[in-house]
C-alpha cells in the first residue's frame, strides 16, 4: 500500500503545480479534513471534498498571480511512512510589481487511508514572512 500512497501524493501535488482542481480533489477520500495555517486567506479547518474544493480554491486565488508557472514547481520530496506520507517542499512566489520572492520550506503531513488521503496538514517555516509576502 505504502506505493500506492505515495504515487497519490505525488499526484497529489502535480495537480496543485497545474492548478488541475478536479486531480486535487480525485487524490482525496470523501470525508478529507484539510487543517492550514489560519493566518492564511484560506486557512483553517476544511472537511470534505466540499471544503477541500473551497481549500484549493482559495489557494489558487491567492497564489495564482503570485506563481509565474516556474514558481509553482515545488520541488517536492516524498517520505513513506507506511500509513503516512510526509512531503517536503517549497512555497515560492514572485510579486511581479515589487520585485519581492518568497521562497520558504513547507513540510506536509498526510494520513492515508485504503490508498487516498483522508488527513492533510501543512507545517510551514515561517508564516510572518509568508503573510508579509502576500500582504504588504
Amino acid at each position: 500500500m505504502s506505493q500506492q500512497n505515495l504515487e497519490n501524493v505525488r499526484c497529489l501535488f502535480k495537480a496543485v503545480e497545474e492548478r488541475d482542481i478536479a486531480g486535487v480533489l480525485a487524490a482525496y477520500a470523501p470525508e478529507i479534513v484539510i487543517r492550514d495555517a489560519e493566518s492564511l486567506p484560506y486557512g483553517g479547518e476544511h472537511y470534505g471534498l466540499e471544503g477541500a474544493k473551497q481549500h484549493v480554491e482559495g489557494a489558487a486565488q491567492t497564489w495564482n498571480h503570485l506563481q509565474p508557472p516556474a514558481e509553482r514547481k515545488m520541488d517536492a520530496v516524498f517520505l513513506d511512512a507506511e500509513d503516512y506520507v510526509i512531503v517536503l517542499w517549497q512555497l515560492k512566489g514572485l510579486a511581479a510589481s515589487s520585485g519581492k520572492k518568497l521562497d520558504s520550506p513547507v513540510v506536509s503531513v498526510y494520513k492515508m487511508r485504503d490508498g487516498k488521503i483522508v488527513e492533510s496538514q501543512m507545517f510551514y517555516a515561517d508564516t510572518v514572512a509568508i503573510g508579509q509576502f502576500l500582504f504588504s
